[in-house]
């Protein structure tokens, strides 16, 4: 049995019946910020010295310690770049079903996550799509989705296997699958289906399988040599932490935690594959 039946019909596979298509020279793709706005801060800053055509956040954007912060950032990367796309994740699906009341509180972390969005943050989350495709000239079409592009909670990993890979894609006319949800970084060369790549730009906010604490993130340009530019963009983690640590976020210890010792790689594979779906 498929184990995507169980979910077919859930909210996490709830999505607009057209997929929109950008047609660009260059893109940036930062997915699991998780509303860590000192990261992004430091990404945004990077992309100022050499702006994309489009930037494109997959998912999981202002759930976390300050989405206010984060969405203020966002709305300055508009005025840089002018195309900026929000993916819906499962955090983002997550606040607009509680803040709505169509999802009820589950842990201590939700209500509390439904009071640190004010409503301008709703507003802007309440424009996320499920997914989008970029063309990029010179690389192909790019399908961006959170989990897959049949539900924002599947897990897609360097070791997915081919046949689940191939069932998550079916019908989809892309060159490229990028999701994000795992928080690793990742590129992996697709043979015997319509894709060609399997791709995660890694998690601006909280990344796991890193040696070196950052934002990671992904430029696409087909004018380079390699297409796939995998960015690491420092930042003061410390100082981050120490704000974070001073809020009243339920989580905050946890997310602490995971950046400061976060999961290898081959943890965060097998975890996952075991897993296959996780809200």
């Amino acid at each position: 049995m498929d184990p995507f039946a169980e979910y077919a019909d859930s909210p996490a596979a709830r999505k607009e019946a057209h997929v929109d298509r950008l047609s660009v020279a260059s893109a940036a793709f930062l997915s699991d910020v998780h509303a860590n706005d000192a990261a992004l801060a430091a990404v945004v800053n990077e992309l100022a010295a050499d702006p994309p055509d489009v930037v494109v956040f997959t998912g999981d954007i202002t759930w976390g310690t300050f989405p206010s912060e984060t969405v203020d950032l966002i709305a300055g990367l508009r005025d840089m770049v002018g195309t900026v796309v929000l993916v819906r994740g499962n955090g983002d699906r997550a606040l607009l079903d509680l803040h709505s009341g169509d999802r009820q509180p589950e842990s201590p972390r939700d209500p509390w996550m439904v009071a640190r969005h004010s409503a301008r943050d709703v507003a802007e989350l309440s424009g996320v799509v499920f997914q989008v495709d970029v063309d990029v000239a010179g690389v192909g079409v790019i399908r961006a989705c959170h989990g897959s592009p049949r539900a924002d909670i599947e897990i897609v990993t360097p070791g997915t296997p081919l046949e689940r890979l191939a069932a998550a894609t079916e019908g989809i006319d892309a060159d490229v699958l990028l999701t994000g949800h795992c928080h690793l970084q990742f590129h992996r060369p697709v043979d015997g289906l319509r894709i060609r790549h399997s791709v995660n730009p890694g998690s601006v906010g909280i990344p796991y399988g890193v040696d070196e604490p950052g934002a990671y993130w992904l430029r696409v340009d087909g004018s380079r040599a390699d297409p796939f530019e995998f960015r690491r963009t420092a930042y003061d983690v410390e100082t981050y932490l120490g704000r974070m640590l001073a809020t009243d976020d339920p989580r905050a210890d946890v997310v602490a935690e995971y950046l400061r010792k976060p999961p290898t790689r081959d943890e965060m594979i097998a975890h996952s594959e075991s897993l296959v779906f996780s809200d």
